[in-house]
């Protein structure tokens, strides 16, 4: 792979799958718009989205937007950024703090991620057993 690629693949943090029958909701906001998004994975600062059909497909990397996270009966609010764009799907990194003084709770994201790889490694416990 050429040195670009591989800088613009390289993660911050582990990613963990989002299983098609986790709790794990999410919906976005961008520019006072809103709609449902299907989770594909996430991580400690960031997750990986895909609009639902009517949504525009043509936001672009460095979008803000506001994504709304449901689990297990808890909803949060993160302020991010499009970092990476894939067909219909997007990469959005959530920082610490942004410009607009908004503190995203990354702590509580990161107790969901645990959350969701505990539900993966569950299932394989499981299947491992019988």
């Amino acid at each position: 792979l050429e040195r670009s690629r591989v800088t613009r693949e390289r993660r911050r943090a582990y990613r963990v799958t989002v299983m098609p029958r986790s709790e794990l909701t999410a919906a976005v906001t961008v520019s006072e718009r809103s709609w449902q998004a299907v989770p594909g994975n996430l991580s400690t600062e960031g997750i990986f989205l895909t609009l639902e059909p009517d949504a525009p497909v043509d936001l672009e990397i460095g979008t803000p937007m506001e994504v709304e996270i449901t689990y297990a009966e808890e909803t949060l609010l993160l302020h991010g950024t499009i970092r990476s764009r894939r067909a219909r799907g997007y990469g959005i990194f959530f920082p610490r703090k942004t410009d607009d003084d908004y503190i995203n709770p990354l702590d509580r994201l990161g107790q969901i991620w645990a959350g969701l790889q505990r539900e993966i490694l569950a299932t394989r416990s499981f299947r491992e057993s019988e």
